[in-house]
């Protein structure tokens, strides 16, 4: 029988400074959404049931009534939005949230199974200017709040499915997808009987890298004017995003993700030394009765940015006597302290905010850093 005062696994209290930071940095991605002329719209925990809602809580209702379900995902709400009450503004919407989502499994990268998401979606638009303002504007979230040593991995669906469309034998096509998934390249090789798309995945294979190193020979990979024009809008991309020094730029053809509504170009945000992507996104349809169109977005993961940061630009703690004036304390938010008032006698001011985790204190009308 399951302990009671116990937490499900996947699942925990949120009572360290991370939480702290979390808001802190959650904040200041919004604001940078913002000010690019994204409008935020808050969505709800729960939504009606759908086939594709494969890895989410379903909420116990009455037979007659519809069945519910506790969101797994921002970004499908997002979609609805769009296609419903949206449906009649002019395109593109560029839209922003935030919110926690709750996953009935976690993955061997995520665990955690709640955990909150920040992204920004651009419906509408096909123009691979789309693609590069939604990977802009990722990229400089995740300076803004300290990320360092950042690579961003670029790929699409556009390559694979040349492939996987000239499969017809299911059985051959399910185990191509788990070998490639696998990045076993031989065993992915000796399914493919045609010499021409043989070499092309041979190609897939072997570009994978640095986009720098791999740049002089990536035109090898046009078989079609499809893959000529994907060629080229991803060197458009890592043309136009401003790399800083340290950061990278990768490219893998060979990656996917069968479950994903992705269906073009995709693009995962790692940080040295952290397990799991701190952002990911990319290029998808929606289609409803009124229209279908073209759309770009992506997510932050705040737990893995969490685990990728080294909280520098977090906000700083000062500890003042109680009786201060609120002048002073305005004061001092303004310069980007958390006051922390303490009640009482601290004669020993320095003991008291060491106790408190404090990183200066108010004396003599002076900041001091301890």
């Amino acid at each position: 029988m399951a302990n009671k005062s116990l937490i499900p696994e996947g699942f925990k209290d949120h009572v360290d400074f991370n939480t702290n930071v979390e808001h802190e940095y959650k904040n200041k991605i919004i604001d940078i959404f913002i000010s690019n002329g994204f409008d935020l719209v808050k969505t709800p925990l729960l939504e009606f049931y759908k086939k594709n809602s494969n890895n989410c809580f379903f909420i116990n209702t009455k037979k007659k009534d519809p069945k519910l379900f506790i969101r797994d995902d921002i970004t499908p709400q997002i979609i609805r939005i769009a296609s419903s009450r949206f449906n009649n503004k002019n395109r593109p919407i560029k839209l922003c949230y935030y919110g926690e989502v709750i996953r009935k499994k976690g993955s061997i990268l995520r665990p955690e199974r709640q955990f909150l998401q920040v992204g920004s979606e651009i419906i509408g638009s096909d123009s691979i200017l789309a693609d590069i303002e939604i990977i802009s504007l990722a990229y400089k979230s995740l300076k803004k709040i300290g990320i360092k040593n950042i690579t961003l991995e670029l790929t699409s669906n556009v390559f694979l499915d040349k492939i996987f469309s000239k499969i017809k034998d299911i059985k051959t096509l399910k185990k191509l997808k788990l070998f490639i998934k696998q990045k076993d390249k031989k065993n992915s090789l000796n399914l493919i009987k045609d010499k021409k798309e043989k070499s092309f995945l041979e190609n897939l294979f072997t570009f994978t890298g640095n986009f720098n190193d791999l740049i002089k020979n990536v035109n090898e990979l046009t078989i079609s004017e499809e893959t000529k024009k994907e060629i080229q809008n991803i060197k458009k991309i890592a043309k136009m995003i401003n790399i800083q020094k340290n950061d990278q730029i990768f490219i893998d053809f060979t990656e996917f993700n069968k479950k994903n509504y992705h269906d073009g170009i995709k693009f995962t945000f790692f940080a040295k030394n952290v397990r799991g992507e701190i952002a990911s996104g990319g290029r998808y349809k929606i289609k409803n009765k009124f229209r279908e169109e073209s759309s770009v977005g992506f997510t932050c993961f705040m737990d893995t940015i969490l685990r990728a940061s080294s909280f520098e630009n977090s906000s700083k703690k000062i500890l003042v006597p109680f009786e201060i004036s609120d002048i002073i304390k305005n004061k001092l938010i303004k310069k980007n302290f958390i006051v922390f008032s303490v009640f009482g006698d601290i004669s020993d001011i320095t003991k008291s905010a060491k106790k408190y985790f404090c990183s200066h204190i108010y004396k003599n009308k002076r900041i001091i850093k301890i």
